[in-house]
This record gives C-alpha cells, sequence and structure tokens, in this order.
C-alpha cells in the first residue's frame, strides 16, 4: 500500500439498473421574465414569450388555444452554460407548472408581488418582482399533471439566494 492519499473517483453506474437519468442542477439568476399570449391579435401577445422559431404546428396550437405563459431567461452562475429558458403555462390549476413555481416560491420564502387591479397587472408585477433573483435550480422530471398525464421536465427553483440589480429596461409587455 502506498502512502498516497486516496483519490476521489466519480460515481459510476455498472449494471443496467443502476443507471440514473440526468438531471439539471445549477445556481442561476432570473435575467429576463416576461408574460403574454401566443396569438398575435391579443393585445397581450409577446414574440419573446412565444418565438416565431418554435415549429408551426406548435404555434399554431398556441394560438388555437389562446395560450399565456411565463417565460423566464435564468443565467447560470456556476456553470459555463448559455442562458436557460422555462416557460410556465399560466394557470389556476393546482399541478400545473405554474403551480409547481408558486409553491416553491412560497416554500423558499421568496418576496414576491402579486397585487394588482387586474389579472394583466397582476402578472407584470409578479415578473417584475422575480427580475434578478437567484436561486438553485433543479430539473426535477415525471411530475404530476392534470388528467393523470406527467410533465416531463420542469426546472424548479430549491433554495434562494436572494435578489440582485438587473436593468429593467428589457422588461416589455
Amino acid at each position: 500500500m502506498s502512502n498516497e492519499p486516496e483519490v476521489a473517483l466519480p460515481e459510476v453506474a455498472l449494471r443496467p439498473e443502476d443507471f440514473i437519468e440526468p438531471r439539471r442542477e445549477f445556481r442561476g439568476r432570473i435575467v429576463r421574465i416576461e408574460w403574454g399570449c401566443a396569438d398575435p391579435k391579443s393585445p397581450y401577445y409577446n414574440e419573446w414569450v412565444f418565438p416565431p422559431e418554435a415549429p408551426e404546428d406548435i404555434r399554431e396550437r398556441q394560438v388555437v388555444r389562446q395560450s399565456y405563459a411565463v417565460r423566464v431567461e435564468i443565467m447560470p452562475i456556476d456553470k459555463p452554460w448559455q442562458n436557460i429558458y422555462e416557460w410556465y403555462g399560466i394557470s389556476q390549476y393546482k399541478l400545473s407548472k405554474l403551480h409547481y413555481l408558486i409553491q416553491q416560491l412560497v416554500r423558499l420564502k421568496v418576496p414576491y408581488e402579486w397585487e394588482g387591479n387586474t389579472p394583466a397587472e397582476r402578472l407584470t408585477n409578479f415578473t417584475k418582482s422575480l427580475l434578478g433573483t437567484e436561486y438553485k435550480w433543479i430539473e426535477h422530471t415525471d411530475l404530476p399533471t392534470i388528467g393523470g398525464r406527467t410533465i416531463k421536465r420542469l426546472l424548479l427553483p430549491v433554495e434562494y439566494y436572494g435578489k440582485y440589480d438587473i436593468e429593467t429596461e428589457r422588461i416589455t409587455i
């Protein structure tokens, strides 16, 4: 035996049943967050939230369904990754993506704004209040949702690190 210190080896799976699903985990800051509708005829249409480079069939379905969503741009702090995007469909139902996000914000005691006279004001105040907040994010898979289906992949905050100054002129509705 050598007196040299033991070198830590990475975790390794050597049997098929020991392999696990990869999952994204990182520290990141919200650097842009907006909400909007997919329908170009809507006064709340937002091309950044529903980008035109999405496949045409998906865009058409979103317009027909009058889809609304909150889109978040997250800048990784501890990884050399490009910015990451997540969409949370606007909903009032439990087990929706937005429900999971709000549940985590409340659990982490993140101060966020939710007041306003109209739904548009409440959504705008909500998104503005989260700009610059920093979290440890984890990619969750196969979360239960409405109708017995599952949400295949969803980034959710699991630790809150505070709020940092971010340019506000990029927020446009």
